[in-house]
Formats: structure tokens, C-alpha cells, sequence
């Protein structure tokens, strides 16, 4: 018992100890147990390639959400900001939708088990909601998707539909007062109204007009009458003239009865054309020329009217035409009013989904040729174990043979 004892002890190297690793001996153990790492490397092998070809394929399934777009208050210009912030929407999907989605196919019956995940990308307003299945997966995984986007649509529709509101009413609001400016009863009414000013002006400027031309005439009446009265001064001049000198021999020969009785007529008829003359030219110097300046200052009372009624007809027709252009300027201010409104609820867009559910061309997950390189290396790392583990073992053994 103790020849054999030393006798291992001989056979041990001599320049290793039990604590230390030797290289060479862990190659030598590798080749001892290479069958058993060959034959777990195979075993591994073939599960790893059973399971890679005879698994059924896992496909992505992809659903596309674009998230709305509203207006916001811009200086001077339109932006549009989408309706909700795409980290928000992610956010509430996989903290509310895909938990809700969740429950609701389990309360309806379906026993699979399903689950998403939510990606964005920056400065994009898409948002991806993803699930992996099979092919036979598609109708429910389509189903699931529909449950999380749809209460999302729903909520932004309603407020994208608030918003938008707004802009409607004003459209409605600039609508009837565009109908009211475009009535010809209304609009008519006041026109109308304005044009039966600048006419009634009119017609008194008219009258202005015929008045002067009254005037005239009766200063062009004055001037005949001025002539007549100075025909009349000179004939009877004449006629005193004549009648004084007849005076004057009647004065001579007054010696005789007749003669006597001419100078008496021929006196009298002297008074009477002097008293006529007087007259005449009282009429001439006096009455005529305080008639003439009478008539011109009727002219010019009259031409003094008249540039004031002139004024009034100009400015009746300048706020005719003022009101106008004011009328049409509103119509234009309206019509662009509305215009700009219909624009803007154009501008607005609802979230909306681009795809549901569509599956990936090719599948996901791990590919068979990794399936089978993964199987290798496990198969060779286990198989390297087991073969420490039976080399372990014999020890193990051996040493209980040998202290026995």
C-alpha cells in the first residue's frame, strides 16, 4: 500500500503543486474528454438547429401615427405646432393606452398575451407603436393597436375641434356682416339716402343758377330803363328849351290879351316839364342807382349762396363718394376676414394613423445562423465543463480507491 503511494508520488511533476494550474495538463484533460465535449457540442448542435428551423417566425408589427397640427400665436405670421408634444403622446400611450388596450382584449375573451413599445423620432410628429408576433398574430396585434391609437385620435380630434371653433365663429361672424353689406335693402337704404342729399343740393345750386340769371337780367332791365329815362331827360330838355324861348317872345308881346293867355300855357307847361324833368331825374339818380346797388347786392348775396351751396354739393359728394369707398373697403375687409379664417381651419390637421399593423418583410429576433453559432459555443462551453467536472470526478474517485 505504500509502494503504491510512492509510486504516484514519483509520477506527480515535480515542479507543480496541488494549488497551482498547469496549462499543459488542462490540454491534456480537453483531449482526454474531447468525445465528451464533441458529443455535447453535437447534442447542442442539433437542439439549437431543431429549434431555429422549426420555430415559427416573429414579425414586427408596426403601427404609423401622425399627430396633429394646430395653429399658434404667431407674430405677424401662421405656425403651426403639433397638438400634442410627441414625448407627451409617448408617454401617455405606454402609461395609459397600451395598459387600457390591454385589459380590454382580456375582458373580451383573448387569452394571448400581447404588449407594444412606443418610438418617436426627433423633430418628426410620427409616432410608431410596435408588437412582435406571428403571422397568424396579425388580426389581433391590428386589433390591440386599434384599441391604443383610437382613444388618442379621439381625444385630439376634440381638441383639435376647440380650437378650430374659433376660427369658425369668426368666419360666421365676418359671413353676416358681409351679408348685411351685400343687401341691397340696407346698403341701398343708405346710398339712397346720401345721393337723394347731393341731388336736393344740386337742384338749390340750380336754383342759384336761375336766380343770377333773374338778376341779370333785371340789371340788364335797369341799364334799358337808365337809357329810356335819359332819352326822356333829353327830350324834355329840349322841350323846356323850345317852351322857353316861346316864353320869352310871349313875354315880349304881353300887351296883347292872346299873347297874354299863350305865356299863361306856355308857363304853365314849362312847371310841368320842369316838374317832370325833376322827377325823371330823381328816378334816374336816385331810385335807378339805389335799385341798381339793391340788385348787386342780391348778386352777390346770391353768388355768396351759391359758392356756399357749391361747398355743400362738393361735400355731399365727397361723403358719397367716402361712403363708398368705406362700403367697398368693408366688403374687401369681409371677404378677407372670411377668407383668412377658412385658411387657418385648413391649417388645422387631426392626428391620424398612416398604417396599422403592418407587418415587417422580414423577421425579427435572432437568425438561424446565430441560433446555430450561439448553440455551438454553449455546446463547446458546456462540454468543456463537463469534462473538468468528470475529470473532477475521477480524481475523486481514484483518491477514495487509493486512501481505501
Amino acid at each position: 500500500m505504500l509502494s503504491n503511494d510512492k509510486k504516484h508520488e514519483q509520477e506527480r511533476p515535480p515542479t507543480v503543486s496541488d494549488d497551482e494550474i498547469d496549462l499543459v495538463q488542462l490540454v491534456q484533460i480537453l483531449l482526454k474528454r474531447k468525445y465528451l465535449i464533441l458529443v455535447v457540442t453535437f447534442l447542442c448542435l442539433l437542439i439549437g438547429g431543431g429549434y431555429a428551423f422549426f420555430k415559427e417566425k416573429v414579425y414586427l408589427y408596426t403601427t404609423s401615427l401622425q399627430v396633429g397640427e394646430v395653429l399658434t400665436d404667431g407674430e405677424g405670421s401662421i405656425k403651426k405646432a403639433a397638438i400634442e408634444a410627441p414625448p407627451s403622446v409617448k408617454l401617455k400611450v405606454e402609461k395609459v393606452y397600451i395598459p387600457a388596450a390591454m385589459k380590454q382584449l382580456t375582458s373580451d375573451g383573448s387569452k394571448q398575451f400581447m404588449s407594444a413599445i412606443v418610438k418617436t423620432q426627433k423633430n418628426s410628429n410620427i409616432v410608431f407603436v410596435e408588437s412582435k408576433g406571428h403571422s397568424s398574430d396579425q388580426q389581433i396585434i391590428s386589433k390591440f393597436h386599434s384599441l391604443i391609437v383610437t382613444p388618442l385620435i379621439d381625444n385630439h380630434r376634440d381638441a383639435v375641434a376647440a380650437l378650430k371653433k374659433q376660427f369658425e365663429l369668426s368666419a360666421d361672424k365676418a359671413s353676416l356682416v358681409l351679408k348685411d353689406l351685400e343687401n341691397p335693402i340696407i346698403y341701398g337704404a343708405a346710398e339712397k339716402k346720401l345721393q337723394q342729399l347731393v341731388e336736393t343740393a344740386q337742384l338749390k345750386l340750380a336754383e342759384f343758377a336761375d336766380r343770377r340769371k333773374l338778376l341779370l337780367a333785371k340789371k340788364v332791365g335797369f341799364s334799358e330803363t337808365g337809357k329810356l329815362l335819359l332819352k326822356q331827360i333829353e327830350d324834355i330838355e329840349k322841350n323846356l328849351e323850345l317852351s322857353r324861348a316861346k316864353r320869352n317872345r310871349a313875354i315880349a308881346e304881353t300887351n296883347d290879351a292872346t299873347k297874354a293867355m299863350t305865356f299863361l300855357l306856355l308857363n304853365n307847361d314849362i312847371q310841368q316839364n320842369e316838374n317832370r324833368l325833376a322827377e325823371l331825374k330823381e328816378r334816374l339818380h336816385v331810385k335807378l342807382e339805389n335799385d341798381k346797388q339793391g340788385l348787386e347786392g342780391e348778386l352777390a348775396g346770391n353768388q355768396r349762396d351759391r359758392e356756399k351751396q357749391v361747398a355743400k354739393v362738393e361735400e355731399l359728394k365727397s361723403n358719397l363718394a367716402m361712403w363708398k369707398e368705406k362700403h367697398l373697403s368693408s366688403l374687401l375687409a369681409q371677404r378677407n376676414e372670411i377668407s383668412v379664417a377658412k385658411t387657418k381651419v385648413g391649417l388645422f390637421h387631426n392626428t391620424k394613423t398612416l398604417s396599422i399593423a403592418i407587418q415587417s418583410i422580414k423577421p425579427v429576433g435572432l437568425r438561424r445562423a446565430l441560433i446555430l453559432v450561439l448553440s455551438g459555443i454553449l455546446g463547446i462551453m458546456g462540454g468543456i465543463i463537463l469534462a473538468f467536472f468528470a475529470e473532477f470526478m475521477a480524481k475523486v474517485r481514484e483518491r477514495s480507491v487509493v486512501e481505501r
